[in-house]
């Protein structure tokens, strides 16, 4: 991560005051994994937001390190945007469609990949289109270990979305 993106993702996530708002690289045995945030026993980085055009949705990719008891991702919201909804991707009668799901489950002592092609988090109605390197707040909130606060870095926009 460049400096300056560093920069801008800790003071993000230092105005959102969080107990558990922490920022470092770690080796979790799975991947290298950029921490954005933790609680209790779950780790969040790697958080990467795409947006492809002006007034269209946008998506959030992350992974979910659980090192703990089985845990539930409920909700999402963010600052930047109206509505914010967890997905997924499927397969009807050979087409690929997208679709919003309750919750997602984080499995124990697992990594949980929120990625293109499978869960991740739509952002619609966004404000103002985040230029690229900026940091889109955005608030996770886990069954048991309740409200987490992470900095997605905004990445390429235009043709290099594929979601």
């Amino acid at each position: 991560m460049k400096p300056a993106y560093l920069l801008a993702a800790l003071a993000v996530l230092a105005a959102a005051g969080g107990a558990y708002t922490v920022m470092h690289m770690m080796y979790n045995g799975h991947h290298d994994m950029t921490v954005q945030a933790t609680a209790g026993q779950l780790s969040i980085g790697n958080a990467t937001a795409r947006f492809l055009l002006e007034g269209r949705p946008g998506a959030v990719f992350l992974s979910i390190d659980n090192k703990g008891s089985a845990d539930t991702l409920i909700a999402a919201s963010s600052t930047l945007s109206q509505r914010v909804e967890l997905h997924t991707h499927t397969m009807d009668n050979g087409v690929v469609r997208m679709r919003p799901v309750e919750v997602i489950e984080i499995p124990a002592g697992s990594v949980t990949e929120l990625k293109s092609g499978g869960y991740h988090i739509m952002m619609f109605d966004v404000k103002s289109m985040p230029e690229k390197g900026s940091t889109v707040p955005l608030t996770l909130t886990f069954e048991n270990a309740g409200d987490v606060q992470i900095g997605a870095i905004a990445g390429e926009t235009g043709a290099t979305h594929n979601h």
